[in-house]
C-alpha cells in the first residue's frame, strides 16, 4: 500500500498543477506572456546598449587616435614649413615684370642659361657637382666651425662666387659673421674686405638668406658701394618678392641680376626637373636665364637626367650672362 501510495501521490500533484494551468483566467497568462516578453526584451535591449556603449568606445577611441595622428602629422608639416622658412625657398616672383622679351634677330644666338649651386662647403659638394661634367656656377659659404675648408677649395677653382649670408626674416641657425640691417658702412666694408681676402678671385656674390636685408633699401646701398670697392658684382638670390635691390640697381643705372628660378624648392627629382624646363622656357623667352639649386643629391640627379633638354641652351657662367645682358 505505501508503494502505491508513492507512485499516485506525484501523478496526482501533476495533473494537479496541469489543471491548475488550465483553470488559470485567460487575462492572466497573456499577463504572464507579456512580462515574459518584456523580460527578454529588456535583456535584448541591455546587450544591445551595452554592445552599442562598447561600440561607441571603441569608436570615440578611434576618433582620439585620429586626432593624435592628425596632430602628428600637423605638427611634422610644421616642422617641414619652419624648415622651409629657414631656408628661405620662398618662391618670390621671377624678375621683374618690366624685363624685354628677347628680339626676334636674337633667336638664331643659343639662349644662355646660368646655373648657381649654392651652399657649397665640403669636399664632397664640390666633387658631386663637377661629377656632372656641367658648366655650373659654385656658390661657397664663407669659412666657419662647421665648414672651415670652404675656402681653401673655392681657390682651386678657375671660378667661382660666395654665397654671402645676409639677415633673414626668419633663421635659427645663422652663419657667424651674417650681415644684418642694423650694420654700418664701416661693419659692412670691413665684413667685405675679409670676403675679398679669403676669396681673392671672387667677382660675384649671391645672398645666404637674407629676405630682411634685400627688403631693406638703406642697407643694401651700403653694401652695394662696399662691393663696388672691391670689384664684386651682386646677384639677387630673390628670397623675398619685397627685393629692394632692383629699384635701386635701376636709381644706380645698373644692371639688375637675378635668380628666376630654384631648382629645389621642391627637393623631388621630378620637381628638379620640372622646374629645370622652366628655366630653358626663360632662358628661350628672354635669352638668358638664372637658376639656383644646393648640391643635394637629388637636384644633382634631376640635372644628370636634364642634359639633353639642357643642350637646348648654352650654360654659362655668370660673369659671362652678365656680360651678355649689358652689352644686349
Amino acid at each position: 500500500m505505501a508503494q502505491q501510495r508513492k507512485k499516485t501521490t506525484p501523478r496526482k500533484r501533476k495533473s494537479a498543477g496541469r489543471s491548475k494551468q488550465k483553470n488559470q483566467p485567460l487575462t492572466y497568462r497573456l499577463l504572464k506572456s507579456v512580462i515574459w516578453l518584456l523580460i527578454a526584451f529588456i535583456v535584448a535591449a541591455s546587450g544591445y546598449y551595452f554592445g552599442y556603449q562598447s561600440g561607441k568606445k571603441e569608436q570615440h577611441v578611434a576618433q582620439i587616435t585620429e586626432q593624435q595622428h592628425s596632430s602628428e602629422l600637423k605638427k611634422t608639416l610644421s616642422k617641414v614649413q619652419k624648415l622651409t622658412a629657414s631656408h628661405e625657398y620662398e618662391q618670390a616672383p621671377p624678375r621683374p615684370a618690366e624685363r624685354v622679351q628677347a628680339p626676334r634677330e636674337s633667336t638664331r644666338v643659343k639662349p644662355k642659361l646660368a646655373i648657381i649651386i649654392d651652399d657649397v662647403s665640403f669636399e664632397h659638394d664640390v666633387r658631386n657637382v663637377k661629377a656632372l661634367g656641367l658648366p655650373l656656377n659654385l656658390s661657397f659659404l664663407p669659412p666657419s666651425k662647421r665648414h672651415p675648408d670652404s675656402a681653401k677649395l673655392a681657390a682651386r677653382e678657375p671660378f667661382y662666387m660666395v654665397h654671402l649670408p645676409m639677415e633673414a626674416l626668419s633663421y635659427t641657425s645663422e652663419e657667424p659673421r651674417t650681415l644684418h640691417v642694423g650694420d654700418d658702412a664701416e661693419t659692412i666694408e670691413a665684413r667685405i674686405l675679409e670676403i675679398k681676402t679669403l676669396f681673392p678671385k671672387t667677382t660675384f656674390v649671391n645672398n645666404h638668406t637674407g629676405s630682411r636685408f634685400t627688403s631693406d633699401r638703406s642697407a643694401m646701398e651700403r653694401l652695394i658701394y662696399a662691393l663696388d670697392r672691391e670689384g664684386i658684382t651682386f646677384v639677387d638670390s630673390r628670397t623675398t618678392a619685397e627685393t629692394a635691390v632692383p629699384a635701386l640697381m635701376k636709381e644706380l643705372h645698373r644692371p639688375y641680376l637675378s635668380r628666376d628660378v630654384f631648382l629645389d624648392h621642391d627637393p623631388e627629382v621630378a620637381s628638379v626637373k620640372k622646374q629645370i624646363r622652366r628655366a630653358v622656357r626663360i632662358a628661350k623667352k628672354y635669352g638668358t636665364a638664372i637658376a639656383i639649386g644646393h648640391p643635394h643629391k637629388k637636384t644633382l640627379q634631376g640635372l644628370a637626367e636634364s642634359k639633353e633638354l639642357l643642350g637646348e641652351v648654352e650654360l654659362v657662367r655668370i660673369d659671362t650672362l652678365a656680360a651678355y645682358e649689358k652689352n644686349e
